[in-house]
């Protein structure tokens, strides 16, 4: 598999059916934000990741549009049935997922939106070997949140141990590695230089990592979040950008 193929894969799938499912569904979504229902924000992830990679954030933003100021509620109605001290579903990411395509494509989400998870991420039960792509996301998440206890066993260690940092390593196919090198270059202050490396080489084995089940479109959006803007300090509007113009230059390295 290669990108040109799966953006080719990606097109057919929005053009037989998701995209129009997605717009069928918007008056759905808003009728359920009316009734102040969780669902108005939920299963909109993986259909807004199939635009994202394959049409472009700007394509994303216009189909957003009569969507833009359901997240804040939604978000504010799901987690608030989450008290407890009970293990939580990784339909919380699903939440997590859609704030984040929202902001990295340029739609202004209140920061207090995503700041909701942070207390919620360690009670979200993950397993790699049954769920690979949502534990990495679990990770990915703590770390753009900076929840510490949400992703430093994901990468390995234990809560009190430091986590090295080897600027510009890169790991293959180890998320593991991946991980504990993304938060290893949070907690050192790293720079982007440091990271790209390490970015760029994810994007080249991340087909593969698909193939079998690895990772998802949320774990590279997740990837790139914490890449370019909470390593890099690049506007969060602009990740989206960054993840097109990163699968544009694999695809004509491809051709």
């Amino acid at each position: 598999m290669t990108w040109t193929a799966v953006r080719k894969h990606y097109d057919k799938l929005l053009d037989r059916y998701k995209l129009k499912l997605f717009r069928d569904l918007v008056p759905q979504h808003i009728e359920q934000f009316h009734q102040g229902s969780a669902a108005a924000a939920d299963q909109l992830a993986f259909s807004l990741s199939l635009m994202l990679i394959a049409r472009g954030p700007a394509f994303v933003r216009r189909e957003l549009e009569p969507l833009k100021h359901i997240l804040p509620q939604s978000v504010t109605a799901y987690t608030r049935d989450c008290t407890g001290n009970y293990t939580l579903s990784a339909m919380l990411l699903e939440y997590a997922n859609a704030t984040n395509i929202f902001e990295i494509v340029g739609i202004t989400v209140p920061p207090e939106v995503l700041a909701l998870f942070r207390p919620l991420l360690v009670r979200v039960g993950t397993d790699h070997d049954d769920m690979p792509a949502s534990h990495w996301t679990k990770a990915l998440v703590s770390l753009a949140l900076g929840e510490r206890l949400g992703w430093i066993a994901i990468a390995g260690f234990l809560p009190t141990q430091d986590v090295p940092f080897v600027p510009q390593a890169t790991f293959e196919f180890n998320m593991q590695g991946l991980i504990s090198h993304l938060g290893g270059a949070v907690l050192a202050g790293a720079t982007l230089d440091d990271v790209l490396p390490a970015w760029h080489q994810f994007m080249v084995v991340a087909i593969t990592l698909m193939d079998v089940g690895q990772v998802d479109e949320q774990v590279i959006l997740w990837v790139a979040r914490v890449v370019f803007h909470h390593i890099g300090k690049e506007p969060l509007g602009t990740v989206g950008n960054r993840i097109f113009e990163e699968i544009n230059n694999l695809v004509a390295a491809e051709a």
